[in-house]
């Protein structure tokens, strides 16, 4: 009968431990992206919010959760005066994209002006699974005055 039991708790505790995700994928994006673009807190903010198997499509980055927060500490570190601002975040099922505006608050002109970026996300429960985006450079002058953002 013990044995029993032993086995049953064995069988049991995976499920006993497994993370449940109370948030829509929507709300992880946004809780991570806060953390991350605005906080700056580069490692904490995806130790909790990606995966470690965290797919990335940027053909300029590694990809994994690891290789990001190498990637992105060392960029935060050598850019301290680079600042986003998320104006839009939109989801369909598990797909959450972020249209945004980042840029330098010195530098050159164009650094200033910065670009704006869509980053598309795959979310998986509580995690950020796969990454991917777009990003095109804010310029001096515009064929209208409607902004890019």
């Amino acid at each position: 009968m013990r044995r029993a039991l032993i086995a049953l708790a064995l069988i049991a505790a995976p499920a006993a431990h497994a993370e449940t995700c109370k948030l829509t994928p929507k709300q992880v994006v946004t809780q991570f992206l806060h953390e991350f673009y605005i906080e700056k807190k580069v490692r904490s903010s995806f130790e909790k919010w990606v995966d470690p198997g965290y797919i990335q499509h940027n053909p300029y980055a590694q990809t994994g959760r690891e290789a990001a927060i190498q990637f992105l500490t060392k960029f935060v570190e050598d850019n301290p005066g680079q600042r986003t601002q998320i104006h839009r975040i939109i989801a369909d099922g598990n797909l959450v994209a972020a249209h945004s505006h980042g840029w330098q608050e010195s530098g050159t002109p164009a650094e200033q002006r910065g670009f704006a970026v869509v980053d598309i996300f795959r979310v998986k429960g509580c995690k950020v699974m796969e990454h991917w985006d777009v990003i095109s450079p804010v310029p001096e002058t515009a064929a209208n005055t409607n902004t890019m953002f």
